[in-house]
């Protein structure tokens, strides 16, 4: 046999390999003899399929399986050591050269009236520069949800700063140009919705800060009750850096200062004090009223009720929470009251309904309306179907029903909606059972097969529409309902963890209905039993209200009145009312009664009520095609006459004298912080905020095992086994 030939294995498709690369064995040489001794079975061997596993290299797909599922271990590692809660952290933070320190107030003292479903808050706080050096701080404080900024004064040493209301990019210019001169000077501007943040410059040392900021906030109201809820402090979080186009404010490219909260373990004892009094202004007699965290006594007043905390060593380390439950009567009943700022009245009508016992339920015809998109597929679709369930739960045996759903597509049960029957009611749930999320997201068709269904004589028609409103055309859709919505009503239900709320509350407005949200499955009962049970029994419909004069109010579409949920207007007129005339529909017959005005208990916050209801309208009239640009000098000149920090507004306040001599630095300092009741500074070393990472960690592991269990079992990577024959060359065969 030459020892320059090329052996082949047939067998397996590898390519020649010369066989002088590896030293022939005996196994080789009697293998070469037998093929030469039997050229017909070599020949139709070699022409076989072998049923052995073949070796090959890694497949790209094995490698990029492999690939990814490291970088995704590696990412999920990653966030775990640099896990930073998302809540914002408050206090007063002095920034410097060195970093930045952050604590919350010596002392706190807090006054809030509550007027209707907004509580006026002013809250003032003692803070001290202990340095050595000049600083520049950034006031935060835990504002509740829905609340907004419009009053602020700060006290430094024996200066008085009030702020006022300047137009966002001249309010900025103002400070930046005290603060390079050495004046003392602040800047309150609002980052989010909800959230704003106060920069004072030019702290010196050793002196006291002294802020006092004044809001609006909003009180909830859930299940016949009301709550207002008031944060004091906050958890420590581990921070390992903000990202620079935060920390900067201006500057994008400043770096990112080293943040550190310093906690003390006991606060002095003259530290960290909170004083609360409360001022609850309503016309409805109460239930129940109650604090549900702190000690409180409670007195009643001409106008309602004040409240003031029982204990004189009361700390700020946890959250203020008051909840009171009115008592409503058998038929609705209403209040008025009125702040005459001398250019205009400013009023606020309250219509408080009858209690569910006393309404009698009127027949209604409910057609559902459920979104099947693609962006329903998985748990917003289980929710979606749940809630359908329970919807046939809570009809009478006087209602109809119907369904649809929608996707590119609408598809409806029902020609026309049906009683109650059992054999209508099986198709029902057949139909939601097998319902599966595909397709786009085309909602006008559905809303107007719903809204166009034949007439039910003597029904109320329910709209109720479920989806997670993942649409783009918003304004022709809401353009839609206002057209065809006429004598029916419309429910919307927003699904999943980020719906396009703005839209679902909108079209819930302009439907004359209300809206519910569901972000998790184990809400779904909770949420839907509140909105079938308060759908049921429609207090009073088509409202309207004379109030004697011209008259601007605010909602302008006017929503019926259902047991348990009061209803408010907001509206500014040219003089006093005498009094004011409600009328609509209560259980089939016409209702009207008149509201007269409640001597001395309107304040200034109606007229700031009264401008945020018009700013909320003027911001939505965008979606209506209005010019940007008149919306704009809209909202800003309303800002500006009644002091609203806006997207469009900021506060800026400046001493007149430099206190910060030239040469000086600003500098920073630390200030000793109040842990939350219940924590210890054993236990504040890592935030337990960071969520969410614990399940994609194990599907990280899960995609890793997988990966590596698809390379150990495919056919390459198995060792040993039989080696395969080897053929020098297969003779001619005389055939």
């Amino acid at each position: 046999m030459p020892s320059q030939a090329l052996r082949t294995d047939l067998f397996f498709g590898e390519r020649p390999v010369p066989i002088d690369q590896r030293r022939e064995s005996i196994r080789d040489r009697l293998e070469s003899k037998a093929w030469k001794n039997h050229p017909r079975f070599a020949a139709s061997q070699a022409v076989k399929p072998t049923k052995r596993s073949q070796k090959r290299p890694l497949m790209w797909q094995d490698r990029a399986l492999l690939t990814l599922s490291a970088l995704l271990l590696l990412l999920l590692i990653f966030r775990i050591e640099t896990a930073t809660a998302q809540e914002d952290q408050w206090g007063l933070e002095f920034q410097g050269d060195g970093g930045s320190q952050r604590s919350l107030a010596i002392n706190t003292e807090m006054q809030v009236t509550i007027t209707g479903l907004v509580a006026r808050i002013d809250v003032t706080q003692a803070f001290r520069n202990s340095g050595r050096g000049w600083s520049e701080a950034i006031y935060r404080f835990p504002l509740p949800d829905g609340s907004a900024v419009d009053r602020m004064t700060v006290q430094v040493g024996t200066r008085i700063l009030v702020s006022e209301i300047q137009e966002k990019r001249d309010a900025r210019r103002q400070y930046q140009q005290a603060k390079s001169s050495g004046k003392v000077t602040i800047l309150l501007e609002q980052q989010r919705a909800n959230q704003f943040e106060t920069r004072l410059a030019n702290i010196g040392p050793d002196e006291e800060i002294t802020v006092s900021i004044s809001f609006l906030a909003r009180v909830d109201y859930r299940d016949g009750s009301f709550s207002l809820r008031i944060p004091m402090t906050f958890t420590q979080r581990w921070d390992r850096g903000t990202p620079a186009i935060l920390s900067g404010f201006f500057n994008e490219t400043s770096p990112v200062p080293t943040v550190m909260t310093v906690f003390g373990t006991g606060a002095g004892p003259n530290d960290h004090y909170l004083d609360l009094n409360i001022d609850l202004r309503t016309g409805l007699k109460l239930a129940s009223l109650e604090s549900r965290y702190h000690d409180v006594d409670i007195q009643p007043s001409l106008n309602g009720y004040t409240i003031y905390l029982a204990d004189p060593d009361t700390r700020t380390d946890r959250v203020f929470e008051l909840s009171w439950t009115p008592d409503f009567g058998t038929s609705p009943e209403s209040t008025l009251m009125t702040f005459d700022d001398g250019d205009a009245v400013y009023a606020m009508l309250m219509l408080a309904p009858p209690l569910a016992e006393a309404i009698r339920p009127q027949p209604r015809e409910v057609v559902f309306i459920v979104d099947t998109s693609g962006s329903m597929a998985g748990v917003s679709l289980t929710q979606a179907k749940a809630a359908l369930m329970q919807g046939l739960d809570y009809l009478g045996e006087d209602d109809r029903f119907n369904l649809i759903h929608f996707n590119s597509d609408s598809h409806q049960l029902f020609p026309q909606s049906m009683p109650l029957y059992t054999s209508y009611l099986l198709e029902a749930e057949a139909f939601i059972d097998d319902l599966v999320a595909n397709g786009g997201t085309n909602m006008a068709p559905a809303l107007d097969m719903a809204l166009n269904l034949p007439l039910q004589a003597g029904l109320l028609r329910q709209v109720v529409f479920i989806t997670d409103g993942s649409v783009g055309n918003e304004g022709e859709l809401l353009l839609q309902i206002g057209e065809e919505l006429r004598d029916s009503r419309l429910f919307t239900v927003s699904i999943g963890s980020a719906p396009n709320s703005w839209f679902m509350r909108k079209a819930a407005e302009i439907g004359r209905g209300n809206h519910t949200h569901i972000g998790r499955l184990n809400e779904v009962e909770e949420s839907m039993s509140s909105l079938w049970s308060r759908i049921q029994n429609p207090a009073i419909k088509n409202i309207c209200v004379d109030w004697g004069m011209e008259a601007e109010f605010y909602p302008e579409i006017v929503p019926d009145l259902y047991a348990g949920e009061p209803l408010w207007l907001y509206a500014r007129l040219p003089f006093q009312p005498v009094d004011v005339t409600i009328c609509g529909e209560l259980e089939g017959r016409p209702w009207e009664q008149s509201s007269t005005v409640l001597p001395g208990v309107g304040t200034e916050n109606l007229a700031t009520l009264w401008a945020r209801s018009k700013i909320e309208a003027l911001e939505d009239s965008r979606i209506f095609g209005e010019d940007p640009g008149f919306i704009r000098d809209a909202v800003t000149d309303l800002a500006l006459e009644f002091g609203l920090l806006t997207p469009y507004t900021s506060m800026v306040a400046v001493d007149a004298t430099p206190s910060r001599p030239q040469g000086e630095t600003l500098d920073s300092k630390e200030i000793p912080n109040l842990l939350p009741a219940g924590s210890s500074a054993s236990t504040t070393s890592f935030s337990q905020t960071a969520t969410g990472w614990v399940a994609q960690l194990v599907l990280s592991f899960i995609t890793l095992l997988i990966a590596t269990c698809m390379l150990l079992l495919s056919p390459h990577s198995r060792k040993g086994g039989a080696r395969p024959p080897m053929i020098t060359s297969i003779p001619s065969i005389d055939r």
